[in-house]
């Protein structure tokens, strides 16, 4: 039987998952001998993800996590997604066994982040880039790269116009600020959302940070900044699914996670340029350009070498569990 003191410590290890502004978009049931990853709709961003797929993204991220931590537990665990039409959630089992195979990815499901800054200008060497995504896709999860300086040329503009349609809307712009935390007295106090510190800024509390936000950062300024982000960026990985529902985004997530993880084993960053995939006329349009086919865009990441920022914080444990 599996002890509670062992499920507080893989769920520990699911919630190190990235989510969307680091919304921690999730609650977790322990019953019998499963637990249940579900979505927390009240931490859901309605104007970036106004259908869920990057809340369900985040809950496939903490799926692939726990699936890790328990096979290190000496868990075998069978996976089942309950798709009611109206929730989505995930079931998942654990047997016990003498001992699993395990991964090298568990030391880093600690060590992987998000890093929003500038690279280095290193490239990555092809071979480097085959092992980063082996046995990382489905088929129904599939990636496109870009890796080429052409290629990167023809993937920016959808970025800048993705950038400049979500800062020239206000209701974006006020959901974004909502989830910015602007010192660590407040990232401490909350335990979520994006702290200054880990995006390579300054602490300067809320007063001061919600007026930098709202009077000095403009569409034209990000731009100007994601310009110079993307010119330092090794690669792109536009992450897609083959179905657009939200049994196919939690798969995409354990997809990217595996990429994250394997990508911290190799000293490799990673950030979201998710700009494009967010806005569906932009979508639409790297569907047709990029001749995407059947496939749905859900999720840019840029790729290279860098320094670690500081870690982003969790909520309290106690606050995400709850027993039957």
């Amino acid at each position: 039987m599996i002890t509670e003191d062992t499920i507080l410590k893989i769920i520990k290890c699911a919630v190190k998952a990235p989510s969307g502004h680091n919304t921690q978009p999730w609650k977790f049931k322990f019953e019998n001998e499963s637990i249940s990853i579900l979505p927390d709709f009240s931490r859901a961003l309605p104007v970036v993800d106004g259908d869920n797929h990057a809340l369900y993204i985040s809950l496939g991220c903490a799926l692939e996590n726990l699936i890790i931590a328990a096979n290190q537990f000496d868990y075998e665990t069978k996976v089942t997604i309950h798709d009611s039409g109206n929730e989505t959630f995930i079931q998942v089992d654990f047997n016990q066994i003498g001992e699993t195979v395990k991964t090298d990815l568990f030391s880093f499901i600690e060590k992987r982040q998000v890093t929003r800054k500038k690279y280095t200008p290193e490239k990555i060497q092809k071979e480097v880039i085959n092992k980063l995504f082996e046995d990382v896709l489905a088929e129904s999860v599939q990636v496109k790269l870009f890796l080429s300086e052409p290629e990167i040329e023809n993937l920016t503009p959808y970025i800048i116009e993705g950038n400049n349609l979500q800062f020239n809307n206000k209701a974006f712009v006020k959901e974004l600020v909502s989830w910015f935390r602007f010192s660590e007295k407040e990232v401490l106090l909350k335990g979520d959302g994006l702290w200054s510190a880990s995006m390579g800024l300054p602490n300067m509390g809320r007063y001061i940070g919600n007026f930098v936000m709202k009077n000095f950062v403009t569409a034209k300024s990000e731009a100007k900044r994601l310009k110079k982000i993307i010119s330092k960026s090794a690669g792109f990985a536009l992450f897609m699914v083959e179905k657009n529902d939200p049994v196919h985004w939690i798969k995409l997530g354990q997809a990217f996670q595996r990429f994250g993880l394997k990508a911290t084993k190799m000293n490799i960053s990673h950030a979201h340029v998710n700009m494009p995939c967010e806005e569906l006329p932009v979508r639409e349009k790297m569907i047709q350009n990029f001749q995407l086919k059947e496939y749905t865009p859900l999720l840019l990441i840029r790729f290279g070498y860098s320094n670690p920022l500081p870690y982003s914080y969790r909520r309290n444990i106690n606050d995400i569990i709850f027993k039957s």
